[in-house]
């Protein structure tokens, strides 16, 4: 004789459920129907990527590092402030205590 409404049945049926709603599951997903897992049933372009030269690819990444360098000195210099704004307050909340 089992006590309780059920409860813990109900949970492993849902688990089980679950379990079998899962991609990994599917059939499309094993039979190399990778892309129709999640979408419609229309059928999607394949990306086509810009190709770049080295030279221009070098001078992109100079750009994206320069540009990332002055917003760390830009952060930095904030947060100084900040830090600096901070001190000066303690130190004139503790004169003004004493």
């Amino acid at each position: 004789m089992s006590f309780g409404a059920g409860h813990v049945q109900d949970m492993n049926n849902r688990i089980k459920q679950n379990r079998a709603q899962r991609p990994s599951n599917r059939p499309k997903f094993k039979e190399n129907n990778r892309e129709g897992i999640y979408s419609t049933d229309k059928k999607t372009e394949p990306l086509n990527f810009k190709t770049v030269p080295e030279k221009e690819l070098i001078e992109i990444k100079k750009r994206i590092r320069n540009r990332a360098e002055n917003q760390r000195k830009k952060e930095q210099l904030i947060f100084g402030i900040f830090i600096f704004c901070g001190l000066i307050s303690i130190i004139g909340i503790l004169l003004w205590l004493n």
